[in-house]
């Protein structure tokens, strides 16, 4: 017997597509609770049929099953019966899941990319003036405020620029730190040094004593 399917494996479509097709399937199912019935004869089961509107009729049966010696079948029917709510509780889990998953990248970048069995680190924003702390944050724009914010305090010209000059680094991969600079009418040649800073810092879940040497 040959099996026409659509079907695809898993690792040729992307997650989202993948629960796309899901929603799309069970959007085209037949609505409604589905129930099992059993076929007798002379107290024998003879067939187990899933269905709707408690099988009022052959057409209200969607799927029939053949009993089995092992009895798998009296599983697999309530499988398929349960499979709507199943799936319907399933998909609005996995939305629940992913609307956390969103909130919590945006407040803290890279938290939803780490990777089982690999070392944890994260990169938080420190934002200081003249070395000195003035706050830690999750990612560089809550910095970039705070710096921003406190520099208005100390200058409250309302026509100076705000602007964050990367500091030169030999490290491509390491997140550059920024300097606050304050630009006036003038342009270039008219800025002023405000000594704020962003300085980044990785963030560990557990010490290594070798990284710690080679940072050493």
């Amino acid at each position: 017997m040959t099996v026409n399917t659509t079907a695809l494996h898993p690792n040729e479509q992307s997650p989202s597509d993948g629960l796309d097709a899901i929603r799309r399937r069970r959007s085209a199912a037949t609505p409604g609770a589905w129930t099992v019935q059993v076929a007798t004869l002379n107290g024998h089961v003879l067939t187990r049929c899933v269905g709707i509107n408690d099988l009022a009729s052959d057409d209200d049966c969607i799927a029939e099953l053949d009993v089995r010696e092992d009895g798998s079948d009296a599983a697999n029917a309530d499988f398929i019966a349960h499979a709507p709510t199943d799936i319907d509780q399933l998909l609005a889990h996995i939305d629940q899941l992913t609307q956390r998953l969103n909130t919590a990248e945006a407040a803290f970048p890279g938290i939803t990319h780490l990777v089982p069995g690999k070392p944890v680190e994260l990169t938080i924003f420190r934002t200081e003036h003249d070395t000195i702390p003035c706050g830690l944050f999750t990612n560089r724009a809550a910095a970039r405020a705070c710096g921003s914010d406190l520099s208005t305090r100390d200058d409250d010209r309302i026509e100076l620029t705000h602007a964050w000059i990367p500091e030169h680094s030999d490290l491509a991969d390491e997140p550059p730190a920024e300097d606050l600079s304050l630009f006036g009418p003038g342009g270039e040649d008219d800025e002023t040094i405000t000594n704020y800073s962003i300085i980044p810092l990785t963030l560990y879940a557990a010490h290594d004593p070798e990284a710690w040497e080679d940072e050493a």
